[in-house]
């Protein structure tokens, strides 16, 4: 790869994107009429489903790839159904280093419903964004002019390559860039069967300091004025043909990471194409990142168009204004899905040590994502899952920040013990001596309960009533389906450790029957199962006066970091009734489950949605049919009826008239 000497900043060069999650994902019928990249063809309703879920699939995983590698990503879910090219937003919306935000005419009338108030709102709320100029009224007298798509923009030279097609009317275009601020280049390209190629983006790419273009497509007249703008502006040119672009190679784009390295989003289909001459041609401080999306690329797009560059500074959100201010809906609840592994072992290697049910283990929470999975289904067969894990996911970036469980039956597959701490007397008349003590009994006492258990939460997000969110809906959830879950529920808390973190029930019990640290111990079990502590933990009660001080102290006392955990739990309607976890001696938590406070509190309600909510209060809103979703939300209930926000009723997909659950927080 050649040298660079480019000075790239975060602006022309983003390292923030914007991107929208498929929904009803299918080759758009009315833009395959001028899209020779797309594939047309007959599908049932079957094979139209599997394919949506690959590309929901293909579009987290990339989401995932790029958080990885210190890319920003804003993620929105899709608003309209009858929008299967939601997916490439990089169409109708630009943002610009001078704080212009601008919305773009679009060919297709499907199309045109991509466009979202909202999305502008978020980034007017949290972007510096001095104007936003809609660019809408020229399909009236049909000017279009597809965004980036139409226009490859060069931010730092300040030019915008255009492929003149039905997408990029040479009038609209003129319009767009005297408005930006950059100077058009326009030219014809066609492939080999004389079609007009339709976006520029498919057929050229251009970076700080490289461009990818189709020189063989341009037409001959025009390609002279192309290669010369390119070589004035700096850019070493790497020419690519028509089979590439067809492979999606001149659908590329550069972007910054959050320690300033560049990077080169691709497809694999595109990366593959390229040949050893052409990459090398690539600067040598470029790091290219190919992404797998085989069925997106079918709608006719890959990469580049599945994001639109944020060419805006952030806004500084005062940290003592955002604690005490009423949260939006910024978080979201749902049950784990294929696609969330790398997001959970995320969560699990932060959670790390200390949460036994949910260890950073790859191949423990692959299994746990796909039992959950499998256990979901039998709520709709009115059968009682065994295990369901639930995520709360950040609305916008998409990633899973927190997690909570339900395990639906103790002891059904593998043992579950718990120390009964009790008092024993003894006395003996003839020397006038009676004593009492405390003893711990190994017991089965909560086989059968259902547990709450694997709740975590990024630190970042322990505001705006998201730890009451995650440990709430867990209860609401089994309120909904008590006809299948157990009558009783119950919750380990974390154990007590000094300042050195040893626990010192451990160290004065467990670490003498077992060859491990408390550490490798919680995830051994949480991996192999429990029988190693039916074989080696001691089966005859034990003393607690005979164990050290430190020791009896723990027995029953939460980790520091617990106690607002178990005075939530006490809030709830859960009760210590003397029985310990066996290894770091944390209080467990028993309650029924019809007495708990959210169960009791939980309502049925139609729903109404206005653009804002006013006189509302803040409650936990949850779906009452598939997918489930719940968050917090403002709530304005009249009647029979609750009054959400269509903000709301975006994150959690409900229309006027759905039934919902409310319960009080």
């Amino acid at each position: 790869m050649q040298a660079s000497h480019i000075s790239n900043t975060s602006l022309t060069t983003p390292n923030t994107v914007l991107m929208v999650r498929p929904s009803r994902f299918r080759p758009n019928e009315q833009t395959a009429k001028d899209n020779s990249f797309q594939k047309s063809f007959a599908m049932s309703q079957v094979v139209m489903k599997k394919m949506s879920e690959s590309a929901s699939n293909e579009f987290d995983e990339m989401v995932r790839t790029l958080q990885k590698n210190g890319v920003t990503v804003e993620v929105f879910n899709t608003e309209n159904e009858d929008t299967p090219d939601a997916v490439f937003p990089n169409n109708w919306l630009s943002t610009h280093t001078n704080g212009l935000l601008v919305t773009y005419p679009m060919y297709c009338e499907n199309r045109r419903n991509e466009r979202r108030d909202d999305i502008v709102s978020y980034l007017q709320k949290h972007y510096d964004v001095a104007q936003t100029t809609d660019l809408s009224y020229l399909e009236k007298d049909n000017l279009i002019v597809e965004g980036t798509g139409a226009m490859v923009i060069d931010h730092e030279s300040k030019l915008a390559y255009v492929c003149l097609s039905q997408r990029a009317s040479e009038k609209a275009v003129t319009v767009a860039c005297k408005l930006i601020g950059l100077t058009p280049v326009f030219f014809s390209a066609f492939d080999a069967n004389g079609t007009a190629v339709y976006h520029t983006n498919v057929m050229m790419s251009v970076g700080s300091d490289f461009a990818i273009v189709a020189t063989s497509m341009i037409k001959d007249c025009d390609r002279p004025l192309v290669l010369s703008t390119l070589k004035e502006s700096g850019k070493t040119v790497i020419e690519i043909n028509e089979a590439q672009v067809n492979a999606f190679a001149g659908n590329c784009l550069e972007l910054l990471n959050k320690r300033g390295k560049r990077l080169l989003l691709i497809s694999q289909t595109a990366f593959n194409s390229l040949d050893e001459t052409q990459l090398a041609l690539l600067p040598n401080d470029l790091t290219l990142l190919p992404i797998t999306v085989p069925t997106i690329e079918m709608g006719g797009g890959s990469v580049r168009c599945m994001v639109a560059g944020i060419h805006l500074q952030r806004k500084v959100v005062d940290s003592k204004v955002n604690e005490t201010s009423r949260p939006s809906p910024q978080t979201r609840i749902r049950l784990v899905k294929e696609g969330d592994l790398e997001g959970l072992l995320a969560l699990a290697q932060a959670a790390s040590p200390g949460m036994t049910t949910f260890p950073p283990d790859r191949l423990t929470l692959n299994t746990k994502l796909k039992r959950s999975i499998n256990e979901e289904q039998k709520l709709y067969k009115k059968e009682r899952p065994d295990y369901l894990l639930f995520v709360l996911e950040d609305i916008h970036s998409g990633e899973l920040v927190g997690t909570s469980a339900i395990f639906g039956e103790l002891g059904k597959d593998d043992s579950f013990y718990s120390y009964k701490r009790e008092k024993v007397t003894q006395r003996n008349n003839a020397l006038g001596v009676q004593y009492t003590h405390d003893v711990l009994h190994l017991s089965h006492h909560f086989e059968g309960y259902a547990e709450v258990a694997s709740l975590f939460l990024l630190p970042q997000y322990r505001k705006d009533f998201n730890g009451k969110l995650l440990t709430k809906v867990r209860y609401l959830f089994m309120g909904l389906h008590q006809n299948v879950f157990p009558k009783n529920v119950m919750a380990d808390l974390r154990g007590y450790v000094d300042e050195e973190g040893r626990s010192p029930f451990w160290n004065a019990l467990g670490s003498h029957f077992f060859p491990m640290t408390y550490a490798e111990a919680d995830l051994y079990g949480a991996v192999n199962g429990n029988q190693f502590i039916a074989d080696l933990m001691p089966k005859l009660p034990l003393y607690v006066n005979m164990l050290p001080d430190d020791a009896q102290h723990a027995i029953g006392k939460p980790h520091n970091d617990g106690r607002p955990a178990m005075a939530l739990l006490e809030k709830e309607g859960f009760k210590f009734t003397n029985y310990i976890d066996i290894f770091d001696g944390a209080p467990s938590m028993e309650a029924e489950v019809a007495t708990l406070k959210t169960v009791q509190t939980t309502k049925q309600m139609n729903v109404e949605i206005v653009q804002n909510v006013t006189e509302g209060r803040l409650m936990l809103v949850a779906t009452l049919n598939q997918p489930f979703y719940a968050m917090m939300a403002e709530v304005n209930e009249q009647g029979e009826i609750a009054v959400i926000s269509q903000q709301t009723a975006r994150a959690l997909n409900l229309s006027s008239g759905d039934t919902i659950l409310l319960s009080d927080i």
